[in-house]
């Protein structure tokens, strides 16, 4: 199969687009399939990236900075030309299209579509994030103001989404929203996965903290970890509540890790400062992130925009319990008291009170490592990339004999 896989960004950005759409290509590429990959680039250095599998065509669309993330980028109107002539130059047999609201929004057209209606080819898209659900987060005065406009712009986004031949959606949750809202044409499964090789219990080691971070003080006793960008969408309006209660419950008993970067890091730093065992580490390699992860108790987070969070994945993958809110797709990923906890979003106290069960309860936390321990293989990138494999095979099969001339 030839397939075209047009994307928001790619590696070495790192977020959940460019993890996956990596680990699509690299399998694509490794299984004998052509395939292109057209991505944003800056506008004056639309190389190759680094890493990309030999083999891969690449095209790169011009595009301005986009977001908190260091090196993102969304392209521009200049880059609908390059879609055109790459897709006409490659020919492919498929069109994956990852997060399209988003490439609309710089590009000023739905990306991909009308290639595939002119040329009788399926263009599929992929659902990655609630971008709608981003509107007003550190603000908690203008939810209220916001609640009926972001009505409206889900069906927008459903409406974009409907232009396709189908749209995958990783998370029933997500999907179940996204049907109320008017999609018809989603296709839910789990397509999305962790390197489980990458992301281990064994990579758990004695002295890891002080012998990679100078923090001796951390080994020894149980540590939290936030990872992700140290922005608003991921909930750190209640951070600021709740890392000084948690100090309070659990003392200078609970070391407290945050890795990652972002537009708040300096409040972030700012609020550390005052906790007795908390440290700021800025962005952390993805390569070094397994580690930190396996080396940590319990993964946490107040984010309530998720869809299939791929840090979440990945701190599972680790054996590290999550705790999370019941919001957006987490419930589908997390389940309370077998391979996680959940809280009630945006309730700080509820929050303390399962972390501190975590640390407290030995009997319940050796309960969640042994489910994590089993369900490893089920979160590897293989059953994910098969999942999807297998449907957007059945997509591009059905709308093929759908715009087959008749004989």
């Amino acid at each position: 199969m030839r397939v075209a896989i047009l994307c928001s960004g790619y590696l070495p950005v790192l977020d959940g687009v460019t993890v996956s759409v990596a680990a699509r290509v690299q399998r694509l590429a490794a299984r004998g399939h052509d395939v292109l990959l057209l991505a944003p680039r800056r506008a004056d250095d639309l190389r190759r990236p680094a890493g990309l599998p030999d083999g891969v065509a690449f095209a790169g669309l011009p595009g301005t900075p986009f977001g908190a993330a260091a090196g993102d980028f969304n392209p521009g109107p200049a880059a609908h030309e390059v879609i055109e002539q790459a897709l006409a130059a490659f020919g492919p047999d498929l069109i994956h299209v990852d997060e399209p609201e988003r490439l609309a929004w710089g590009i000023r057209r739905l990306p991909g579509v009308a290639f595939a209606r002119r040329h009788g080819i399926p263009a599929v898209a992929f659902f990655h994030t609630n971008f709608v659900d981003y509107w007003g987060q550190g603000s908690p005065r203008l939810v209220p103001v916001l609640d009926p406009l972001k009505a409206m712009g889900w069906r927008l986004v459903t409406a974009l989404y409907n232009r396709f031949d189908a749209t995958l959606v990783p998370s029933a949750q997500t999907h179940r929203r996204l049907v109320g809202f008017g999609l018809r044409n989603g296709v839910c499964g789990r397509f999305n996965g962790v390197d489980t090789a990458r992301f281990s219990p064994s990579l758990r080691t004695p002295g890891y903290w002080g012998r990679n971070w100078g923090l001796p003080a951390l080994d020894g006793r149980p540590v939290m970890i936030i990872a992700g960008r140290l922005t608003p969408d991921k909930g750190w309006s209640s951070w600021g509540e709740a890392l000084p209660a948690l100090a309070r419950r659990l003392g200078a008993g609970l070391g407290v890790v945050i890795a990652g970067d972002g537009s708040l890091r300096s409040h972030v730093e700012h609020l550390a400062a005052r906790l007795p065992r908390a440290h700021v580490l800025g962005a952390v390699p993805h390569a070094d992130l397994g580690a930190l992860l396996a080396n940590s108790d319990a993964y946490a987070t107040f984010s309530r925009c998720e869809n299939a969070s791929l840090a979440v994945y990945e701190a599972l993958a680790s054996g590290v319990p999550v705790i999370a809110p019941h919001a957006g797709g987490i419930p589908g990923q997390v389940r309370h008291g077998e391979n996680g906890l959940l809280f009630e979003p945006g309730n700080v106290g509820d929050f303390v009170t399962q972390l501190a069960r975590l640390m407290e309860d030995r009997a319940l936390a050796g309960r969640l490592g042994a489910a994590l321990a089993a369900e490893r293989e089920v979160l590897d990138w293989e059953p994910a990339f098969e999942a999807w494999l297998d449907a957007v095979s059945r997509i591009a099969e059905v709308a093929g004999r759908g715009r087959r001339p008749p004989a």
